[in-house]
């Protein structure tokens, strides 16, 4: 068979395994790389077509797949361009920096009928696979723990995104946690979040974390993750038995040069891609999309841990009425979160009613994908919490969020989480409606 030219968008830490796997593989071959770092693409040795940008790759031509090895925020954006040039797409993990926008990506490549491939390459370790092939098919697993040790400035060297949060869409649990989520579930399958506990620094990057997360069967797992690790780097699994026996896969093992194993857990995942191109596989995306679930499932539960118990215990739902309807949305609003939970609202006072898909955002945190529903007047007089059912003609909404108090004193914007952001004129919205704010 013909060898898929493929070109490479990104030659950072990475990168030198993919293009280790296209020289080594004879089904591929490097049809050109870009980079908007003109010293990163002079170090290449490859005689391959450079590019600066991948907008101009794409237009070039001559290409039959594509892989994705920018800095997180930047997956979307890149992916999506390569999407509607109708190549197959191979993208570094995470997938996106939310759950929403990762969902938009997968819902494009399905349906542009393209594959949008996810490489979560530590599932392709050996130590890994040689477990899973030893442990008995009769015996389940009742529970199992992985560790995700390093110190995140060795491996990001000069790459500084790793440390901001708004590009790495956190820290430890945005970016290593798809890998370590990935193993677990390799395991013990679908998975969702019991409890999380994480520590940030004065930056608000996540260093550390710990996660629990279960079964419908009652397995549990518990992920370690930790960037200021100072004894090198610790990777591996422990499996515990119903059986009451235990086994573990050291993802190190072996491997006396620093990053030695993804050597061949790349390649596994260039002929993975592979193989998914060649057979027009689509909805590849999954894997990556509940990743992205459970990351925004760990930052929510640790905020819940963090939310004190309301101390006035029941309260009387907030009675009002619509008085003026909008019909935009925005994907750069730049609100920000309000710290408290809870606002008090008077009767004949006017407030403006946001919904929004982001609801992993802290308090104090940045939301910019909103749409806008419209003005509400207060009726009976109230508390607003975070977690109210917010409904409107007889219909849930969806909860309430937070306040953005950007126009404030005149009004507050009442954020409300919804799956996806909508305006007043979307969901049929009409001034003389009621609206109520009932206890979550």
């Amino acid at each position: 068979m013909t060898a898929l030219r493929v070109g490479v968008v990104g030659v950072g830490a990475i990168s030198r395994f993919y293009l280790a796997a296209i020289e080594r593989s004879p089904d591929v071959r490097l049809a050109a790389v870009c980079d908007p770092d003109e010293a990163a693409l002079a170090s290449l040795c490859s005689p391959t077509r450079r590019f600066a940008g991948h907008r101009a790759m794409l237009d070039a031509g001559g290409l039959d797949a594509v892989i994705v090895n920018v800095p997180n925020d930047l997956h979307v954006r890149v992916c999506t361009d390569v999407i509607e040039a109708g190549l197959p797409v191979c993208v570094e993990k995470p997938l996106a920096t939310t759950t929403a926008a990762g969902e938009r990506l997968a819902s494009s490549a399905h349906a542009r009928r393209v594959p949008l491939f996810v490489a979560f390459h530590r599932r392709y370790n050996e130590q890994v696979l040689a477990l899973r092939a030893r442990l008995p098919l009769a015996v389940p697993i009742t529970g199992m723990t992985v560790r995700y040790l390093e110190r995140i400035e060795d491996h990001a060297g000069r790459h500084a995104w790793y440390l901001d949060p708004e590009r790495c869409g956190g820290g430890c649990v945005a970016d290593n946690g798809p890998n370590a989520f990935d193993l677990v579930r390799l395991f013990l399958g679908d998975v969702t979040v019991e409890e999380a506990r994480i520590d940030r620094d004065a930056r608000g990057v996540d260093r550390y974390a710990r996660v629990t997360l279960g079964t419908a069967a009652g397995a549990t797992a518990n992920v370690e993750l930790d960037w200021s690790y100072r004894y090198g780097e610790c990777k591996d699994i422990e499996v515990k038995l119903a059986d009451g026996s235990s086994d573990r896969a050291d993802m190190l093992a072996g491997c006396t040069e620093f990053k030695g194993s993804l050597w061949h857990e790349y390649a596994a995942v260039m002929a993975d891609f592979i193989s998914a191109v060649r057979a027009g596989a689509r909805d590849q995306a999954s894997d990556g999309i509940a990743a992205l679930r459970l990351v925004a499932g760990a930052y929510h539960a640790e905020r819940r841990a963090r939310i004190p118990a309301q101390e006035d215990g029941t309260k009387r739902a907030v009675a009002g009425v619509v008085v003026k309807v909008l019909r935009h949305r925005r994907d750069d609003r730049g609100m920000r979160l309000e710290p408290y939970l809870s606002r008090c609202v008077r009767r004949g006072e006017l407030h403006e009613l946001v919904t929004t898909d982001q609801s992993d955002a802290p308090p104090e945190g940045r939301v910019d994908r909103v749409g806008f529903l419209g003005f509400a007047e207060i009726v009976s007089a109230g508390v607003i919490d975070r977690g109210d059912e917010v409904w409107i003609g007889g219909s849930r909404v969806g909860t309430v969020l937070g306040f953005d108090a950007c126009h404030f004193p005149n009004h507050y914007n009442v954020l409300i989480a919804t799956d996806r952001p909508r305006s007043g004129s979307e969901i049929g919205l009409q001034p003389g409606q009621a609206l109520s704010f009932r206890p979550g």
